[in-house]
């Protein structure tokens, strides 16, 4: 009896291990630029509350959250208490006559942590959901017949960051994790495992327990990242510090707010409002190569933005509308997608009416590789009849065309074929003209329509018949465009631009960027007296300090571009990060969040 039981207990800590290592490269990944000061920490004990969740398990959350914090380059872990224990008897034996002289460790070598990460299982449902269910309505198309039943999991978390110091508690969080796992008896069904839980574990194959466990470690993971404060970042490495504990860091700023600290870099560029050497263009933005023809400036008012913040597994997505067909809510790897299972017509919950004179449109899309057939994607203009008068579309991952009052008037074919992963449609249409983009290529350019006038837009999706070829799509953008940068400039004497674009983050500029900066260094060639204030803002999610810094770091960002790429002055442009103290919207839609992340130009 006791060997099952331990043995029992050894497959459920392999299993929580194989789990944090696959978390933990995420979160390497989607840390890879950051090159700031770390945090010390230490994760104490998880403890089970929920009287339902063993308390191996619970001691194996702990670890699973100690691995994925090590592996993210914002903290320095320091062993747990029991592993201390361990350590001092090492110290011990090798300040002993048993060791070889001048071959042990030293005692006072160790380090210290400032945040103690502590918590508590307080939910723990391996099969929250029961049975049943029809899969949101796939069809035979997309998974054959027959013996479809849904299982869901659900882990409920308390998490406290304490300063071990003074034992007060800065941060309390409470996180939640669910997944469910679609069994069917139909084969074939592979790739809804990826999905929904990112890839199957051996030993929990088929369960949803593993996906929920995941869950609830990425939100752990991402909110203690963004809820520590700054002034626990202070290690910069090799017993070096920045700040004293508990002292507020500091950041000395010359010119136009720029670190002062002088960056060794291959360009030997200087900032001549410092005279410190600045860094290369490569620090601070993604190459521009493929974007040299792009032209593409995204709208500055958002009228509609689904980030699918909100959403549920398996649920129709809740700021749509639905025609026909078949649509819900699902996750690949830890993304939420909107998935299509059926030819299908979708429309966005925004205003009917006729649109703006400029505006653009944004939208992601997944394609499944080149050994997969590409799934059909069309944007529909509709009027006030509610008849189809414009379609933009690709389909067979490089056929793209745009169709206009019952004619084609563009039909290109992408250079190659599609990549696996995430691509975009965007649509700019000004009083002139209707461009549209597969990513950074333009593949229609057609000049204005008399008596076009749609009032709606509307999706259609048309799965192929493959079965690993999910039809996803997520990020539906439309904004209403403005004025040039230059009428901004003299009329309100600032410029406010969605068009510098980041990721979540980063605050290394996206090569989309490229066309936004050209205005902007063009303004700045042409006018040598114009001096700028580049002021970075945020939208309300995460920490305010937090939040501070990252604007402060995108604002930057920009002043290095526009010195290094266009030759103007350091000290005509000065860099200031507000967070989310000034926003231009509420902070209580996805619209009003949009609009609020932004960067502003204010002349000087």
């Amino acid at each position: 009896m006791a060997r099952c039981v331990l043995g029992k207990v050894i497959v459920c800590l392999m299993v929580m291990f194989a789990i944090s290592c696959g978390l933990a490269v995420a979160d390497m990944e989607d840390n890879i630029t950051y090159q700031g000061n770390k945090a010390r920490i230490t994760v104490g004990k998880i403890k089970d509350k929920s009287g339902d969740c063993p308390w191996e398990v619970a001691a194996a959350v702990g670890e699973m959250l100690s691995t994925a914090l090590a592996n993210h380059e914002k903290f320095i872990v320091l062993a747990s208490q029991e592993e201390v224990d361990e350590l001092i008897d090492e110290i011990e034996l090798g300040q002993s006559d048993y060791v070889e002289e001048g071959r042990g460790a030293d005692k006072g070598l160790m380090e210290g942590a400032d945040v103690l990460v502590t918590g508590a299982v307080t939910g723990f449902e391996p099969d929250a959901g029961g049975g049943g269910g029809g899969l949101g309505g796939l069809t035979k198309k997309a998974f054959g017949a027959v013996g479809v039943s849904k299982k869901e999991a659900k882990i409920l978390m308390d998490i406290k960051l304490i300063d071990i110091r003074t034992r007060r508690i800065i941060k309390a969080m409470s996180l939640e994790g669910k997944a469910s796992k679609w069994k069917t008896s139909a084969k074939g069904a592979g790739w809804s495992s990826d999905l929904i839980m990112g890839g199957a574990l051996s030993v929990y194959k088929n369960e949803p327990m593993e996906g929920a466990i995941r869950e609830v470690l990425r939100k752990a993971v991402e909110q203690i990242a963004k809820k520590t404060p700054k002034e626990y970042y202070r290690y910069k490495g090799q017993g070096q510090y920045t700040s004293e504990y508990g002292a507020k860091s500091t950041t000395t700023s010359s010119g136009g707010g720029a670190s002062a600290q002088a960056v060794t870099t291959s360009t030997g560029r200087t900032d001549q409002a410092g005279g410190k050497a600045v860094k290369s263009t490569a620090e601070v933005a993604e190459s521009m190569k493929l974007f040299t023809r792009y032209d593409f400036v995204p709208g500055n008012k958002v009228i509609f933005f689904d980030d699918l913040h909100g959403e549920e597994e398996g649920e129709f997505p809740m700021r749509w509308n639905l025609d026909e067909g078949v649509y819900e809510v699902a996750r690949l790897g830890k993304e939420y997608w909107i998935l299509a299972t059926d030819d299908g017509y979708i429309r966005p919950k925004m205003p009917k009416g006729p649109f703006p004179e400029t505006y653009t449109i944004e939208m992601e899309f997944y394609d499944n590789g080149p050994k997969i057939s590409g799934n059909y994607f069309y944007i529909q203009w509709m009027d006030a009849n509610d008849k189809k008068i414009c379609e933009f579309g690709i389909v067979g991952k490089r056929d793209t065309w745009l169709y206009m009052n019952n004619k084609t008037v563009a039909d290109k074919s992408l250079p190659e074929n599609l990549t696996k992963g995430v691509h975009t449609m965007r649509v700019m249409a000004t009083s002139r003209s209707l461009k549209a983009y597969i990513d950074e290529v333009r593949v229609a350019n057609v000049p204005k329509v008399e008596n076009f006038n749609p009032v709606m837009i509307r999706l259609y999706h048309r799965p192929y018949n493959d079965l690993d070829n999910p039809t996803l799509f997520r990020n539906f953008r439309f904004a209403e465009g403005g004025k040039s940068m230059r009428e901004q400039l003299d009329e309100d004497g600032k410029i406010v631009t969605h068009g510098i674009l980041f990721d979540s983050g980063s605050h290394k500029i996206k090569g989309q960027s490229y066309k936004t900066l050209k205005n902007i260094g063009n303004l700045l060639t042409d006018d040598p007296e114009l001096r700028l204030s580049i002021e970075g803002h945020t939208d309300s999610d995460g920490a305010d300090d937090y939040n501070q810094n990252l604007s402060q770091q995108r604002a930057e960002s920009v002043r290095i571009y526009l010195i290094n790429e266009y030759g103007v002055s350091g000290d005509r442009l000065e860099a200031k990060g507000w967070g989310e103290s000034k926003p231009l919207d509420a902070n209580d839609s996805s619209e009003g969040k949009a609009n609020n992340r932004r960067v502003e130009l204010i002349k000087l």
